[in-house]
């Protein structure tokens, strides 16, 4: 297999040609549809012999069988643990497959029309098969997408760190903060460090910066689209021939002349399947456009194809996801001087500032640090998702960050000593997580398990309590799967899937509908 970056940005719009056959007009999907593939074709054309490349060997099947394993215990297809988060991905799913696009809920001639906004770009592949196929080979599609997608993230950023890709997959898998010393020390009740299967990340309450691994066990129809965004972005970024610009030198290949309008490109995906990740990723976006900017002709070999692409997809995704009026309630949140300091140090403050010495003058360092300190202020919705999931950027820069220091021949012992003490303290995080599910899952196959499915008749899920401690979620069953469909739910937390979208703009303007 050879191109990953043509693998990886098919994979990454695949989704959106999808979400534009389902979700806009025909008379507005045809043109956007020969847009992106106009735009596709130019950027396969580009040479891939700077491009990280990928051939068949021994360690292939390491690194298939690690990453295989990782997305096996995250539960997403429901052959594992599924913590409680995917009782709502398991009916966004299910929704996806049994309504037509876009999904209504209730549609009468006045009043609400009640319809499905989300972020459910990720989910779309595996939708469309489930629909010819059925829920199990769905669910099997969307556990084989998951498992390419996080191979890619592993070959991009082994060719980034100038490592192998089994040692990038372990990085990711096991990079976190450090949770364990958290609930050691300032955790009241829960969690604790005994047993050895408790969520650690809530160790501060609602304010969180997620391991990746939580972010695959949880969120990962979020995490992992963001994550390939990332890396794809950090390969373009830092690929031959794609340095800062030279104002003396005369710039003539596609991949030159068109740098800044592929990441934009890219970026505008990452918000089309994750626009709090986004979020954390755009001071990286103006880091990079700025290098890369001659400001004396900063006009001069753009890609105007590639930009329109990018902004389309931004329009149309902010258009649909500004529908779901949940998130409108914006403002700061102040926590407690002491409490923002520990939990600074302790989620990637301590790890940042060690990194100090090494990378002080490198741009991603300072956005890695700015973020850390102020997302924790901001606050976007009800809840704290603005900074579990803004953070995935800035989390995905500090471990490539560390990644570079640790895989370097001539860091200092010193240095490296201390990172390793960090990584290994943070590591329990993740190890948590996956043993809860090697536990949970080993309990329901060898000591038998019941089914979760809905017998027909009974009365439909409207609301869903969230339970505390993931370990004691429904103990007899491997799935998650209490909301066999959204349409009834007249919760809190169901204001963030369903919208009342009779006056949107999306809905009377674009929507196929």
């Amino acid at each position: 297999m050879k191109n990953l970056q043509r693998i990886s940005i098919l994979y990454l719009t695949l989704p959106f040609i999808i979400f534009c056959m389902g979700w806009l007009r025909l008379a507005i999907a045809i043109p956007v549809i020969a847009i992106i593939i106009w735009v596709l074709w130019h950027l396969f054309k580009q040479p891939s012999t700077d491009q990280p490349s990928f051939h068949f060997s021994r360690s292939t099947f390491y690194l298939l069988f690690i990453t295989g394993l990782w997305v096996f215990f995250s539960g997403v297809g429901g052959y594992a643990f599924q913590n409680w988060d995917h009782h709502w991905r398991n009916a966004v799913l299910r929704d996806l497959i049994n309504y037509n696009w876009p999904v209504i809920y209730f549609s009468p001639e006045q009043g609400p029309i009640k319809m499905l906004v989300y972020y459910v770009g990720y989910w779309l592949p595996s939708a469309l098969v489930g629909k010819l196929l059925g829920w199990d080979a769905a669910n099997f599609f969307l556990f084989a997408w998951t498992w390419l997608g996080v191979m890619l993230v592993a070959l991009h950023l082994g060719s980034s760190l100038q490592t192998t890709p089994i040692k990038a997959a372990l990085l990711v898998c096991l990079f976190s903060g450090m949770d364990s010393l958290g609930a050691l020390l300032f955790a009241k009740d829960y969690p604790t460090l005994w047993p050895p299967v408790q969520h650690l990340e809530v160790w501060a309450g609602a304010l969180q910066y997620s391991s990746f691994t939580t972010q695959l066990f949880w969120v990962f129809n979020q995490a992992v689209p963001a994550w390939l965004c990332i890396v794809v972005f950090v390969t373009l970024s830092e690929a031959k021939g794609l340095q800062p610009v030279d104002r003396d030198s005369s710039l003539t290949s596609f991949a030159q002349n068109d740098i800044r309008s592929q990441l934009v490109f890219i970026w505008s995906l990452c918000f089309f399947f994750a626009p709090l990740a986004s979020i954390g990723l755009l001071p990286y976006v103006l880091i990079e456009l700025f290098k890369h900017t001659d400001f004396k002709s900063p006009l001069k070999h753009l890609r105007f194809d590639v930009l329109a692409a990018a902004g389309i997809v931004f329009l149309i995704s902010y258009l649909f996801f500004s529908s779901n009026t949940a998130a409108q309630e914006r403002g700061f949140h102040l926590p407690d001087l002491k409490d923002f300091s520990t939990f600074f140090l302790l989620e990637g403050g301590a790890l940042w500032l060690l990194l100090a010495p090494a990378k002080w003058r490198d741009p991603r360092w300072m956005a890695t640090g700015a973020l850390f300190f102020v997302l924790p202020f901001i606050k976007l919705g009800s809840g704290n998702d603005f900074a579990m999931r803004a953070s995935i950027a800035p989390l995905f820069f500090l471990m490539l960050l560390t990644g570079e220091t640790v895989f370097n021949k001539n860091t200092p012992r010193l240095l490296l000593a201390a990172c390793y003490l960090i990584l290994a303290l943070g590591a329990l995080t993740p190890l948590y997580e996956i043993n809860r599910s090697v536990y949970q899952t080993s309990r329901y196959y060898f000591l038998g398990g019941e089914s979760r499915e809905v017998e027909p008749g009974s009365e439909p899920v409207t609301h869903l309590p969230q339970g505390i401690a993931p370990e004691l979620e429904h103990p007899a069953a491997l799935t998650a799967d209490e909301i066999q469909t959204l349409k009834f739910m007249d919760d809190k937390l169901s204001k963030n899937f369903i919208a009342n979208v009779r006056q949107t703009l999306y809905y009377r303007y674009i929507s196929s509908h």
